[in-house]
């Protein structure tokens, strides 16, 4: 695999490309890139498999370059020593990202599922959504599409048709308005975790539901909602007075 690494802080780079002769030898380097224009003109010259970006560089973001990349067939795996801007984007969208200092298991993984990624050819509309999120994000708008893994690949839905996720042990069902349900390949912490808070609400330790689809309310001895695909949620205690201030009740 044809590998660029491009990072502004020159050590940075030389310790990704040694973990990379030394721990995974099917990668080649071909090159490293420290400043944006010249990544831009290594990327569209060099034709890589794979680019290791640097989120943060002093012209450009990451994000920044992939926007000037006109025809974009390598994956991506982003870098940065920042665990807060962008992440969710990219999360929302699929892609791998490694915090710095980089660990070598973390970095072995994100190459496996590289390959993965790479094989399944979903790359495109990978990086056009991670650019509609990080516009939104620009625009501190919610979300609006997100990319669920799925044992045939990802799977790319718009969240407003998301009405219910249910936990199914490492696994989640994710049910749709168009009446698909979609096993996905994560916990449903995970998923949670990829969510802005609203309209999603964890109303139980199965079940997380987009408020926006909630037909009625139940208040009986056991707290309860009625989904508009006439789904029965148990609400739990804890939650139960989390969902009513959703409310403003």
């Amino acid at each position: 695999m044809r590998v660029i690494i491009v990072d502004d802080e020159v050590t940075s780079s030389q310790v990704l490309e040694q973990l990379i002769n030394e721990y995974i030898p099917e990668i080649k380097v071909i090159a490293t890139c420290n400043k944006a224009k010249d990544a831009i003109e290594s990327i569209m010259l060099e034709k890589p498999d794979l680019v290791f970006l640097d989120i943060e560089l002093p012209e450009m973001t990451g994000f920044e370059i992939l926007e000037h990349i006109q025809q974009i067939e390598f994956d991506v795996i982003f870098t940065t020593a920042y665990s807060q801007y962008g992440l969710k984007a990219i999360k929302y969208s699929a892609i791998d990202y490694l915090l710095k200092p980089i660990a070598v298991d973390e970095l072995k993984k994100a190459f496996e599922r590289a390959k993965s990624i790479l094989k399944n050819k979903q790359i495109i509309e990978r990086v056009k959504v991670l650019l509609e999120n990080i516009q939104l994000l620009n625009e501190n708008n919610p979300f609006n599409r997100i990319a669920l893994p799925t044992s045939d690949g990802l799977k790319f839905v718009q969240t407003r048709q998301i009405i219910r996720c249910t936990s199914s042990n490492n696994y989640t069902y994710i049910y749709l308005n168009t009446g698909e349900k979609i096993l996905v390949n994560k916990t449903l912490k995970e998923i949670e975790n990829h969510f802005d808070s609203s309209p999603f609400c964890r109303v139980h330790n199965s079940h997380l539901i987009n408020i926006d689809y909630i037909k009625k309310l139940i208040k009986a001895d056991a707290f309860s909602v009625i989904l508009k695909d006439d789904t029965e949620i148990e609400v739990s205690r804890r939650k139960k007075d989390e969902l009513i201030k959703m409310f403003n009740l």
